[in-house]
């Protein structure tokens, strides 16, 4: 089901564009992400990380690195003392990606999308499909039920990945 023209479909899949009172809501962390972020090895793997947060913070969705605007990765570096050339985007590694993300759902009280998240949906699309809603208002219905329960918060997942469910 095709539910986004191809414009729509590459917004969606990009990290949110903040003006700079965002930007300073958004990339201003607790302490504790702070001494996680603190803790980690390499200078791009503290960026990234933090980025990572402050994106899923305002999105409850994690994004490539590579899509990560420049403003907000030259905003972290500043506030962060981490000198821009001695990191190299290309260079944050997708395991190191992964663990990221676990532990800014942990930190968040979220979960990945899986099978009991998967169930959930297909339970609440047989719900919207009998009250014949179109394709659209049926997609932001999943996101309210979602929303709704708090013990079932999961991240958002891309465009591609929600209509192959």
């Amino acid at each position: 089901m095709k539910i986004l023209n191809t414009i729509e479909q590459e917004a969606f899949d990009m990290p949110p564009v903040f003006n700079s009172d965002q930007r300073k809501r958004f990339f201003d962390f607790p302490s504790k992400i702070r001494h996680l972020a603190t803790n980690l090895r390499t200078p791009i793997n503290r960026l990234c990380f933090l980025l990572s947060c402050g994106y899923f913070k305002a999105s409850k969705r994690f994004f490539s690195a590579r899509t990560f605007h420049f403003r907000d990765i030259r905003y972290v570096a500043q506030h962060e003392a981490i000198s821009l050339d001695d990191v190299d985007i290309d260079s944050y590694s997708r395991q190191s990606q992964h663990r990221h993300q676990q532990r800014i759902l942990n930190f968040y009280g979220f979960r990945a999308f899986d099978q009991k998240a998967r169930d959930f949906i297909f339970q609440e699309a047989e719900t919207m499909a009998r009250s014949q809603l179109k394709p659209t208002k049926r997609s932001m219905g999943f996101l309210c039920s979602l929303s709704a329960h708090k013990a079932e918060e999961v991240r958002f997942l891309k465009y591609t990945k929600c209509c192959r469910l």
